[in-house]
């Protein structure tokens, strides 16, 4: 029953027993996520620019830039609010939620496409063994079938909703400490840490801060966060579990995918961040049964996560018209992820697909979430009126129109993400690009918003 409540609450704040998710729950529900083939092939491609890029990313970037992100879901779990509506202060009631609720679908089916090709291409590579032909076509009958054995599985999963998804991320979460701890041990014995203590850069590798900035945006882009920390019994334990279950599983997976990397390349000469495909590394170690187990239990954790994501950014758009909850909407999206598990077939370097997804869509989110954040914490600034009346106030849930200065600064904000590398590339190459558009963006909005560029009208209602 209280599942059901809680799903058929759409886009209402949640009260506190409806709130099912303890610590515990959001810490597997992130790290499910984050160790996921997808962090493999981040991992290889940290290993070719050498140890120092690897350990500083891993260990000291990668924590800061899930800090903000965990704040996201702090403020879910404060206010009760889904991703959707963490843009309304920002953006607009209606037009807030027609941005994010497009955005939110169709990013997240992005995502599910990615994880969904990789799981699918691994299983064929251990299906096939050394059998596997040189060159296969990626319309291939046995990359079809895996494509959809995936797909419907998760895309079933999604379909039955957020409580049947917590207990999914319980039992593959341990699932994959045994079986992905069984992976690692092997790799260990079979390469040692030399290999990657010595590891130097590869010719063919990005550049630090280009790697930096897709750590960015591989962190920020899990848009889910304010659907699943709304469910949080506790702001502190939202933000916690979040933080370290995400920094806990991606730094993991990551790892060992750059020492397969530079351990496959220390064994054949010849360095690739594909090596870090799962599949080829346990068939190369005789475990093709244990990457099996492990590619499928993540592929089908992390995708149903990001398809009730999309589920729910499809709901906010279809809300008046199925005020029940979000099952049809869910099933529609589950239904979509499908077809859309095709699409990288027609790519010729799934590299390639992966990196300028995550760059397109960066340019979007980077300055959306630094916007939200900018608002959260300099609301009392922004709005003195608001914070000295007595009056109970939610941005997030109280009638706002749109808002000039938030639109602005999130139009400015892309622009410079997407041009800057063009035409600054020398400084961009130096800098990253997202951590200037945060600068800028954040800043902008301040400023505009300061400046009461807004009419009065436009301002939030005070009940």
């Amino acid at each position: 029953m209280g599942s059901r409540r809680s799903d058929h609450a759409g886009l209402r704040p949640l009260e506190k027993s409806e709130r099912s998710y303890a610590f515990m729950d959001l810490f597997w529900n992130w790290f499910g996520d984050s160790a996921n083939a997808s962090s493999w092939y981040f991992g290889g491609l940290l290993a070719l620019a050498g140890l120092p890029v690897l350990l500083w990313n891993t260990i000291v970037w990668t924590p800061l830039i899930i800090l903000p992100w965990a704040a996201l879901a702090w403020i879910s779990a404060r206010t009760g609010a889904t991703t959707v509506v963490l843009a309304r202060p920002v953006l607009g009631t209606r037009e807030g939620t027609l941005f994010m609720g497009v955005v939110e679908t169709f990013v997240q089916l992005g995502w599910t496409t990615v994880t969904t090709y990789i799981g699918a291409l691994s299983l064929v590579h251990i299906f096939e063994g050394s059998h596997r032909t040189p060159h296969l076509s990626p319309f291939s009958l046995p990359m079809i079938l895996s494509l959809l054995t995936i797909s419907l599985v998760q895309g079933a999963v999604a379909a039955a909703g957020v409580e049947a998804i917590r207990w999914l991320k319980w039992i593959t979460s341990i699932l994959l400490i045994l079986l992905g701890g069984l992976e690692t041990v092997q790799l260990f014995r079979q390469f040692g840490l030399a290999p990657l203590l010595h590891a130097v850069p590869a010719p063919s590798s990005l550049s630090a801060s280009r790697l930096f900035d897709i750590s960015v945006i591989n962190v920020w882009t899990w848009l889910q966060v304010g659907d699943f920390g709304r469910f949080s019994k506790t702001e502190r334990g939202a933000f916690l579990g979040s933080w370290f279950g995400l920094w806990a599983g991606q730094a993991w997976f990551v790892m060992v995918g750059a020492l397969a990397v530079i351990g496959l390349g220390v064994a054949t000469g010849h360095l690739s961040a594909d090596d870090s495909d799962p599949s080829r590394l346990m068939e190369r170690l005789g475990l093709s049964w244990v990457a099996l187990s492990v590619i499928f239990l993540s592929c089908v954790s992390v995708s149903a996560s990001n398809l009730y994501g999309a589920g729910m950014g499809l709901f906010s758009l279809l809300s008046r018209k199925s005020p029940g909850g979000p099952a049809p909407a869910l099933a529609i999206v589950s239904l979509t992820q499908v077809a859309t598990a095709f699409i990288p077939l027609f790519f010729g370097s799934f590299i390639g697909f992966f990196t300028d997804f995550l760059t397109t869509i960066g340019g979007v989110f980077v300055p959306l979430w630094s916007l939200v954040l900018t608002e959260a914490l300099f609301r009392r600034w922004l709005w003195p009126a608001i914070h000295s009346s007595k009056a109970r106030f939610s941005p997030y849930w109280d009638h706002q129109n749109a808002s000039p200065a938030g639109w602005s600064a999130l139009i400015s904000g892309a622009l410079f993400y997407y041009a800057a590398p063009l035409l600054l590339p020398r400084a961009i190459g130096e800098t990253g690009v997202t951590l200037p558009t945060i600068l800028l963006t954040g800043g902008l909005f301040l400023l505009l918003s300061r400046f009461r560029l807004e009419k009065p009208d436009n301002r939030p209602a005070i009940d």
